[in-house]
């Protein structure tokens, strides 16, 4: 099995169960939270290549991100102690057939209701920007996620020199990788 693969079936899977448990728990939401239940999403797999060897002063951060509602969900910004800036870019093939980075159209990455983002390599990904530090491998810095609807979360990304394997990923679910991931 792939890894693209294994993470969608546990961001799917972490998603179901989350949401059942939150069904059949009575909640009384203060007008605040009434917006949306506290497990909205499902934030799985984060990590970012280290940047040991770079000069470049930029970082990058691969992630799931699932929407267990019905509703369309946008991630609008993102923040970190690790770089200045945190921008949403995406690899796009030119008319030449050349692979090409770009921001994102409107800065904004929707979720749709009940499905799952990968932001991966080759594809959506968070740019960090001017590193305030190199990224080094087995280290981790927090990243806080802002979503339109169910507000911030933050959560600690950890730093690899590759891809996680599918027993690293496995191992952050057996961990207990949700305890990683906060919202106020």
């Amino acid at each position: 099995m792939n890894i693209r693969k294994l993470i969608h079936l546990i961001a799917i899977t972490s998603a179901l169960a989350l949401s059942a448990c939150a069904r059949s728990a009575p909640q009384t939401p203060t007008p605040e939270a009434a917006a949306e239940p506290a497990q909205s999403l499902v934030i799985a797999a984060a990590w970012s290549r280290s940047t040991a060897e770079i000069e470049a002063g930029t970082g990058i951060v691969y992630m799931t991100i699932t929407n267990t509602t019905d509703r369309v969900e946008t991630l609008v910004a993102a923040k970190t102690s690790a770089a200045e800036v945190v921008e949403f870019h995406i690899h796009v093939q030119d008319a030449n057939g050349v692979m090409r980075m770009r921001m994102v159209d409107g800065g904004r990455i929707e979720i749709p209701a009940g499905e799952t983002v990968i932001l991966e390599p080759g594809g959506l990904h968070l740019m960090l920007i001017n590193l305030i530090e190199p990224l080094e491998a087995g280290a981790s810095y927090p990243l806080t996620l802002k979503f339109e609807r169910a507000g911030e979360w933050t959560l600690y990304v950890p730093v690899a020199d590759d891809a996680p394997d599918e027993a690293a990923v496995m191992s952050l679910f057996a961990g207990g990788y949700e305890a990683l991931t906060t919202q106020p």
